[in-house]
């Protein structure tokens, strides 16, 4: 855990949908690994079209 703390980075728990589940462990590995990136837009699996993170 110290050294994820060195990376600067914090443990968190958060509740999220099963069904979303790969996609957003997928967000947050690219963000870490991306600390110039920030999440701006989400995709509706409905629709396909894309909503503002707000």
């Amino acid at each position: 855990m110290q050294k994820q703390k060195n990376r600067g980075l914090k443990k968190v728990t958060v509740w999220i949908p099963e069904t979303s589940e790969v996609e957003i462990k997928q967000m947050i590995e690219f963000l870490i690994e991306h600390k110039d990136h920030i999440p701006y837009m989400a995709r509706s699996v409905k629709t396909g079209r894309l909503a503002k993170v707000v």
